[in-house]
């Protein structure tokens, strides 16, 4: 399986350092960490260890029902998105589907993990990564089902709602299950302008992945869901395993999701933060930054003379974990990717990074 960011005790052994040590900025998680809020509601409830976990998660979906402005009927939770985009394919996207790329590895991972095939429509570096609209439409029959991921993992890239629409319009002449990840929605500045979900589980052919993991900085819990039409929902569900998510990831969803001054602090910091990250990226020679909306940044340093696996372990060396992005179909050993993280943190990167390619 691709490497994925995160991978703390990977690293530890490669460089010699405790897990605690490194600066992560391999994986997108909330640079603010873990809320108040979340943290003491799972120290109030660790009695809920001895017990089995509510299977249905009532408390979490009323929470995501509100948070999301979605009927309850239409949700389904799961042990992190990576869980419902894998249960996905094997109920709508088993046959073929058409994927633009680079985008997040887990789509066509587990359409080929259900047997099917993978169709890919590239993107291009010198067009900002936008979404090649023609060539999608005109390939829009050739899969049963369309992933998109917005804004995009890695590229950052937004697309607008008004493209959406017009794509969904399409889809649905032609049978087509669009299935659009928003792991990344709530780190977007004006995410009202972009987001699907007021259209979520009305749509027949539209279903809506969304991920509690990284806006509440919980990886090592795991929590997800999904939006989609009830009568989908419930033939997905009796498909899955379970207990699923367990009792602590749910207390964590309901008291993260309740904090909201908590997400309205991380919108404020992320885009602050991502601005300063930007700026100081674009200042280092060799060093190409492409604009991101999300809590994250897509770095070309091939003008610096270094592969990516190489100024990885240069950073590495130094206590800062950095995504190498080979492995991103339509990328190459010429892309980092960032994550948006406190001011010093930011700092120290934009320091280290200095250091090597001013040499």
């Amino acid at each position: 399986m691709p490497p994925h960011g995160g991978n703390l005790t990977r690293a530890a052994a490669e460089f010699g350092l405790s897990p605690r040590d490194f600066l992560d900025f391999s994986a997108n998680i909330n640079p603010l960490g873990l809320s108040r809020r979340v943290r003491e509601a799972v120290e109030d409830n660790l009695w809920q260890i001895s017990h089995y976990p509510d299977p249905d998660c009532r408390r979490l979906k009323r929470a995501l029902a509100d948070h999301l402005g979605v009927d309850e009927r239409c949700l389904l939770v799961g042990n992190g998105a990576a869980e419902l985009i894998y249960l996905l394919a094997r109920v709508v996207a088993r046959g073929r589907a058409l994927i633009p790329a680079p985008t997040f590895s887990e789509y066509a991972l587990a359409v080929r993990a259900a047997g099917g095939e993978v169709a890919y429509v590239f993107t291009r570096p010198s067009a900002g990564f936008a979404l090649p609209w023609r060539d999608i439409y005109r390939r829009l029959g050739e899969g049963d089902a369309l992933f998109l991921c917005n804004p995009n993992n890695p590229t950052g890239t937004l697309i607008p709602r008004r493209e959406l629409d017009v794509l969904l319009d399409m889809a649905t002449a032609r049978r087509v299950v669009v299935i659009v990840d928003e792991a990344f929605m709530d780190f977007v500045d004006d995410p009202g302008e972009y987001t699907l979900f007021p259209l979520a589980g009305r749509q027949p052919n539209l279903i809506l992945v969304y991920s509690l993991t990284k806006i509440l900085a919980i990886p090592g819990l795991r929590l997800g869901a999904l939006v989609a039409p009830p009568e989908l929902v419930d033939r997905l569900d009796r498909l899955r395993d379970p207990w699923s998510v367990n009792a602590l990831a749910q207390v964590a969803g309901v008291a993260g999701l309740q904090d909201r001054e908590y997400l309205r602090q991380t919108r404020a910091v992320v885009s602050r933060e991502r601005e300063f990250l930007y700026r100081g990226l674009s200042a280092l020679p060799g060093l190409h930054p492409f604009p991101g909306a999300a809590n994250f940044l897509l770095v070309d340093i091939g003008a610096t003379g270094y592969t990516a696996a190489e100024m990885v372990q240069k950073m590495g060396s130094k206590g800062i974990l950095l995504r190498n992005c080979a492995n991103f179909p339509g990328l190459g050993q010429r892309y980092i990717r960032l994550a948006v993280r406190p001011r010093e943190e930011n700092r120290r990167l934009l320091e280290s990074l200095g250091e090597i390619v001013l040499k």
